[in-house]
């Protein structure tokens, strides 16, 4: 970073006393004045009324108007312009999305009517092709009441893209945008006006919000990084991504829920807590009331899928095709399990690995069955299995025994699917290697097929670890 960089230290303390005495203003939701010509736009709650608790905020040169995030729908970026035009008739020139989540940009639509070019990462824009289409689907079928509120909402993506740091002069005063690399998403800015001392953190911050940190392209290692980066700019109001305003302690409280969260739950993956266990039972001490508690098992799901292999540590490996990834684990090197899935348009795939120190020197029919049966009586177990036959099947470089059949979810799991399953064991180095494997595809017959090949030729990869996994 260069020492240009947007903060510079030996001026922050002339107004540090300036800078606190503003704090008692900028408590409350709804249009928020921090300082001459910057404002913030406090969302009310996290209802989709008031949309999804997504905070934006714009900033007033002597020139024209940078707006921070859209918010979630048409109407909501309207009432963001009508408050714009409420404190200026300057015209809007630019538009930052601070990343791609809906309830940020999907109002973009409003500020190009209005001339404004939109600026985001170019992982920003990738994301928002990508799943956009996804997030209008889901509340199409799952939630028709917000279906309607979002169902004019045309996708306006981005004009140009912002590289490491961007410096905009809307007329005497400086806006400068800056990428500190992934984070909350892949394409995280910040917003900052330096001679206010005020950030916009997108999703990088939270206050009175659990953070998300389930999206694909989070990287909650430099997330953290950032976050103390933005500590040592010293800045005088943070307007997170959800929550009130104020100052950079909640920067702090946001590291302290993902180390905490983090440090929990691989805990729980090293006692053998699977992820379902580890949603019933972990809580990050000091969020009680914390506003989308429904976002913390996909904190926890996303923590898992990051952290098993390197936590578990098997002292095997396997060839996983493209698309695979990890969905569960738990235990360690000597008694432990490693669960992979991928769910595409080729139907569901699921292989679950486990194992533990054995006496036995091979590996019969009568073993499978036995392993199936304690599964069917386990708690963990969500499907149902049916044999049909046996074969053999090979493992590395042993011919080993396999049963097949059918299976459907479980009576109570509130889910309806099933398909072909494969189940086998093998012996290495003292240990005993069971391996379920699963597929669903919707009665696609020839593309079940293609499943369980695809599954057989990856359990055909079995060896010993020769690097990291």
């Amino acid at each position: 970073m260069k020492s240009s960089r947007w903060i510079i230290a030996a001026a922050l303390a002339a107004v540090i006393a300036a800078g606190c005495s503003r704090q008692a203003d900028i408590n409350g939701t709804g249009l928020i004045r921090l300082d001459e010509g910057v404002y913030a736009f406090i969302a009310a709650g996290p209802s989709s009324a008031d949309g999804l608790g997504a905070n934006s905020g714009f900033i007033v040169g002597g020139e024209a108007v940078l707006v921070v995030d859209s918010r979630f729908t048409y109407n909501h970026a309207r009432q963001l312009r009508d408050e714009i035009r409420s404190v200026t008739d300057l015209p809007i020139k630019y538009l930052v999305n601070t990343h791609y989540h809906p309830d940020h940009v999907w109002g973009n639509s409003i500020f190009r009517e209005e001339g404004a070019i939109i600026l985001a990462r170019p992982e920003t824009n990738i994301e928002m092709e990508r799943f956009s289409p996804g997030y209008r689907d889901y509340y199409r079928d799952r939630k028709p009441d917000v279906f309607e509120m979002i169902k004019e909402v045309e996708l306006a993506l981005p004009d140009s893209f912002v590289a490491d740091e961007l410096h905009l002069d809307l007329g005497g005063i400086e806006v400068v945008v800056t990428y500190f690399g992934p984070g909350h998403t892949a394409g995280d800015l910040v917003v900052a006006v330096p001679s206010k001392r005020i950030v916009f953190t997108g999703g990088l911050v939270s206050n009175g919000y659990h953070p998300n940190m389930g999206d694909q392209g989070a990287d909650f290692g430099n997330w953290l990084n950032t976050l103390d980066r933005l500590f040592d700019t010293q800045p005088g109001i943070i307007v997170p991504g959800q929550g009130q305003a104020g100052d950079a302690g909640m920067i702090d409280l946001t590291k302290s829920y993902i180390v905490d969260l983090t440090g929990l739950t691989i805990d729980a993956i090293r006692r053998g807590r699977t992820l379902s266990q580890s949603i019933l039972e972990i809580k990050v001490p000091g969020t009680e009331g914390y506003l989308q508690a429904n976002i913390l098992p996909f904190n926890l799901q996303a923590i898992y899928r990051t952290k098993i292999v390197e936590v578990v540590s098997p002292r095997v490996e396997m060839d996983m095709p493209t698309g695979f990834v990890v969905s569960d684990g738990a235990g360690g090197p000597d008694a432990g399990m490693v669960q992979w899935l991928v769910q595409s348009n080729e139907g569901y795939i699921e292989l679950e690995l486990r194992w533990h120190p054995t006496s036995m020197s091979e590996v019969i029919l009568e073993d499978i069955h036995g392993r199936m049966a304690r599964y069917a009586g386990s708690e963990d177990g969500l499907y149902d299995l049916k044999v049909e036959g046996s074969r053999k099947l090979i493992v590395g470089e042993d011919v080993v025994p396999a049963a097949y059949g059918r299976w459907a979810y479980r009576r109570g799991t509130g889910t309806r699917g099933g398909g072909a399953w494969l189940w086998t064991m093998t012996l290495m180095d003292g240990k005993l290697y069971s391996m379920r494997m699963i597929t669903n595809t919707g009665n696609d017959q020839i593309l079940e097929e293609q499943n369980i090949t695809t599954l057989e030729q990856v359990v055909s990869t079995f060896r010993r670890k020769s690097s990291g996994m």
